[in-house]
């Protein structure tokens, strides 16, 4: 539960002086590449993206005891029967998801409301920083990232405003070894990311990120 707890407030390397952070407020289950004994290794980081933020609702007891995290093959029929453009999905495939389809099944799973933020690039999704600042104040959700050919999952963010530096503390669904809280820690599959991890990974492509929504009106079950 909660890895980067043992990442501090923010990286060692922040040189920030007016620095605003913010993190999921609440525990979550991290999900990762061959969880549940399936082998996802190489496609499946959106599902387990999606997974992970399921846990989330269900941890805040947002949700009903009985709903579960769904496994990647539920996620597929689930999404064969809402979303017109997977109706030929094959269950069992190894057809990825992004962040759109993440936005669905939250929408459709648990009857939460989702907000996109569609952003160009690495740059542009600094920019939009603040926002996502106030994405973690206001919500305390998980973000769902989907950044060109993969997905992370953003469970804190520091920002300075004077300079624009960003630094992203990010759960990395592409884990593919044991529940070993030690070596996924000291290998960076959870920790602090600067703007060029991103840069990198998208190779200047787009990045997606869907921010899901507390329930308004509602108490926790």
């Amino acid at each position: 539960l909660n890895p980067h707890d043992e990442c501090g407030l923010q990286p060692t390397w922040w040189k920030g002086r007016s620095s605003k952070r913010a993190f999921v407020r609440g525990l979550y289950e991290y999900n990762h590449y061959m969880q549940d004994s399936f082998d996802d290794n190489g496609w499946g980081c959106a599902y387990r993206s999606l997974q992970t933020c399921v846990s989330w609702y269900r941890m805040q007891h947002y949700v009903e005891p009985e709903v579960a995290v769904p496994s990647i093959p539920d996620i597929q029929r689930l999404l064969k029967r809402i979303d017109e453009a997977h109706k030929d999905l094959e269950i069992g495939s190894k057809k990825w998801i992004g962040t759109v389809e993440g936005m669905y099944l939250l929408q459709e799973y648990l009857k939460v409301d989702c907000k996109m933020m569609y952003c160009q690039d690495a740059s542009d999704m600094a920019s939009q920083a603040p926002q996502m600042l106030e994405h973690l104040e206001r919500e305390g959700t998980p973000i769902m990232m989907g950044a060109g050919m993969y997905a992370y999952t953003l469970v804190g963010l520091c920002f300075d405003s004077e300079t624009g530096e960003v630094a992203y503390l990010i759960v990395d669904p592409h884990y593919t070894g044991k529940d070993d809280l030690k070596a996924i820690l000291s290998k960076g599959w959870v920790g602090w990311k600067n703007l060029d991890f991103f840069e990198k990974s998208t190779d200047g492509s787009f990045i997606n990120c869907c921010l899901p929504l507390v329930p308004r009106g509602s108490q926790q079950i």
